[in-house]
Parts: structure tokens; C-alpha cells; sequence
């Protein structure tokens, strides 16, 4: 777990709806289920810019179309607030930190690449009113 408890994952839309009602829920489920499991690498370490260091997932097509998805199902929650409009999949491992830890991180990470991972569900994350984020629940890929 990171900090505030939020484990290691690939932001599929964020922000989303603070109440999830079961109408939303089974919209999600549906989406989810068009997906099928996956196997993912994360394969470099690399950095936005400003003090955001993150791994690169692969296949990254993949994700970005969950990403897309998602976002036209819901034009309510753009990613990222409209921020950016093509956001890149990424799994943030330092946000916040000085070059020197970042170039730290980039060394050490470097040395434990590639991370296999098995996708078999998206899980959504809530924060609560003293900002620590736990998971509120999961929807599996692929049809059942």
C-alpha cells in the first residue's frame, strides 16, 4: 500500500462519481465485461513532467482502451477533470518528489524491471473525509 492506502494500480478514470448507485454499478460491470483478462508488464520507469515518477504498463493500446471506454460511458467524470485529454496509462510510484528522489526511484526501479501482472477486474478506490482511500469494491473482466 502506498501512501494514504492506496495500492499499486493503472488509473483507468479518475475522478469518478462520489456515490456509485446500483444502476452505475452494473453500467461498470457491463463495460468490465467486454474486456477479458489479461496479462500486463510494466516495462519502464519514466516521469511527467514537473515531480511525477511512474512505470509504463503494457499492452498500453489495451489500457487505453478501457480508458476511453470507460470515459465515453461516463462524459460526467472526464479523466483527470479534463486536465488532459489523452491521459497516459501509468502506474505512479512517486508524486511530489524532488528530482533527487526521483532520479533515486527511476535507478532502483530500472533494476527490478519487468513486473508481470495478471487484469482480471477494475477496483474502485474511495477517499473518505480524512483522505485515505480504500477499495470499495471490484467488478471482474470478461463475461461470466
Amino acid at each position: 500500500m502506498a501512501a494514504r492506502g492506496v495500492p499499486a494500480h493503472v488509473t483507468i478514470l479518475h475522478p469518478f462519481r462520489s456515490t456509485v448507485d446500483p444502476a452505475t454499478a452494473d453500467e461498470v460491470a457491463a463495460i468490465a465485461q467486454t474486456f477479458q483478462p489479461f496479462d500486463a508488464t510494466l516495462t519502464t520507469v519514466d516521469r511527467f513532467p514537473g515531480d511525477l515518477v511512474f512505470l509504463t504498463p503494457q499492452p498500453t493500446a489495451t489500457f487505453r482502451t478501457m480508458l476511453r471506454t470507460v470515459a465515453a460511458a461516463f462524459p460526467d467524470c472526464p479523466p483527470y477533470g479534463g486536465a488532459h485529454p489523452d491521459p497516459a496509462p501509468h502506474l505512479t510510484v512517486g508524486n511530489g518528489v524532488s528530482v533527487e528522489r526521483a532520479d533515486e526511484l527511476t535507478d532502483q526501479l530500472s533494476r527490478g524491471l519487468p513486473i508481470h501482472a495478471h487484469v482480471d477486474r477494475w477496483t474502485l478506490l474511495v477517499e473518505d473525509d480524512d483522505r485515505t482511500w480504500t477499495v470499495d469494491r471490484h467488478w471482474p473482466l470478461g463475461a461470466r
